[in-house]
């Protein structure tokens, strides 16, 4: 396949997935009667036994999470984009490398677009990161798990608890310097 080609079956992709996201939430809100803001989480993939990761490198981890979470090229920013500024992004969240020089601006300590009583990433508390409570819980505090429809497979639950050890290692947008954390601690939501 060539080149052209590839750009042109990527942008066929995230229009779908534009597409799909907004008649979800669009039915979502219709049925529910309301959005799921300040839900408690629940349905959450148990990350428990996952080992600790304490050295994580933001760029080549967590936003290669964003551009390529299942190794064939699918990810969040498939849908989260706003392609050169073409469109809104899904959510209103742009997770898209190429739109912005990183996505970390729009994650630390911002509120959601949908749910401004939640925060997409709080350093230190990934049980507060609404980033963290869409990718690992069936109901996070608002909308539904990420990515939507299981799109590319999901989230694996150790690139869930990456998110969550990245997060509680204070989010750093270089590498997670973590001199102790004991395995001891509570990961997640469901224990």
């Amino acid at each position: 396949m060539k080149a052209g080609e590839l750009a042109l079956d990527r942008r066929r992709a995230r229009w779908s997935c534009a597409i799909v996201a907004l008649v979800s939430t669009l039915a979502t809100s219709w049925l529910a009667g309301a959005p799921l803001a300040g839900v408690p989480p629940s349905g959450c993939t148990s990350i428990a036994a996952i080992p600790v990761a304490t050295s994580i490198q933001y760029g080549a981890a967590i936003q290669t999470i964003f551009i390529n979470f299942n190794g064939m090229g699918m990810g969040c920013a498939d849908c989260h984009t706003t392609l050169g500024g073409t469109v809104f992004p899904s959510g209103g969240l742009d997770l898209d490398p190429v739109d912005s020089p990183s996505p970390y601006v729009n994650l630390i300590n911002v509120p959601s677009f949908d749910a401004p009583e939640l925060t997409y990433v709080v350093p230190g508390h990934p049980e507060q990161s609404l980033l963290f409570q869409k990718v690992n819980c069936d109901t996070p505090g608002e909308q539904a798990r990420m990515p939507l429809d299981n799109y590319g497979g999901g989230l694996s639950p150790e690139q869930q608890a990456l998110i969550y050890d990245w997060i509680a290692a204070g989010a750093p947008v270089g590498t997670t310097n973590t001199i102790f954390r004991g395995t001891f601690d509570v990961r997640g939501f469901d224990h």
